[in-house]
């Protein structure tokens, strides 16, 4: 069914209210994915008794090791894993032991495996894009978890938002449509009792 104006003031209050709806909708899915992640992680913090490595993580790819399979600023989800869940041609995020990269969360391929003990493993890895595998070895206890998926671009996204400015921008844009919008409601019905 088509909306019918009788003016283009109408037009305007329309658009602003799919706008502010729009927007609210969005609000409260994110809402809701907070509330679904946080009950998320409550109930891996009590079943396993707050281990260290979180079951899911989210990172920020900072370097072209891994193009074009996982691209600069792509960010990844990466899920915590059991020793025997991780094989050889699986991407790993890990805690690096690499000279330059000490304590950096690093997101490489399993290109070897070795068992340590019976719950422990010893991996080689390698990014996609580097021509030699990675100069030191990586433990289980070391490891994140697999990568999942990656959302593409999704690092420019929040290095904009990581500025405050932008971040001010991008709650005072959204605020301002919506006033705009009751004003211009409010306007409407005013309009609407001089002419009755």
């Amino acid at each position: 069914m088509e909306q019918v104006f009788e003016n283009s003031f109408q037009k305007i209050l329309y658009f602003f209210h799919f706008i502010a709806r729009a927007f609210l909708i969005a609000i409260l899915c994110m809402m809701l994915l907070i509330v679904l992640i946080f009950f998320l992680y409550l109930g891996d913090i009590l079943i396993t008794g707050g281990s260290a490595t979180p079951l899911f993580s989210t990172y920020i790819v900072v370097s072209e090791s891994m193009v074009p399979t996982i691209d600069v600023n792509d960010a990844i989800v990466v899920k915590r894993e059991n020793d025997r869940n991780y094989n050889i041609g699986d991407i790993i995020t890990f805690n690096s032991s690499i000279e330059n990269y000490e304590g950096e969360a690093v997101t490489h391929r399993i290109v070897n495996k070795e068992s340590a003990t019976s719950d422990s493993s010893i991996y080689t890895t390698k990014g996609d894009n580097n021509s030699r595998i990675d100069p030191a070895t990586v433990r289980t206890e070391s490891i994140y978890g697999k990568v999942l998926f990656k959302i593409p671009n999704l690092g420019t996204i929040q290095s904009f938002f990581a500025k405050p400015s932008n971040f001010f921008i991008s709650l005072i844009i959204p605020a301002m449509i919506v006033i705009l919008y009751d004003i211009g409601r409010i306007l409407f019905i005013m309009n609407r009792r001089r002419e009755s």
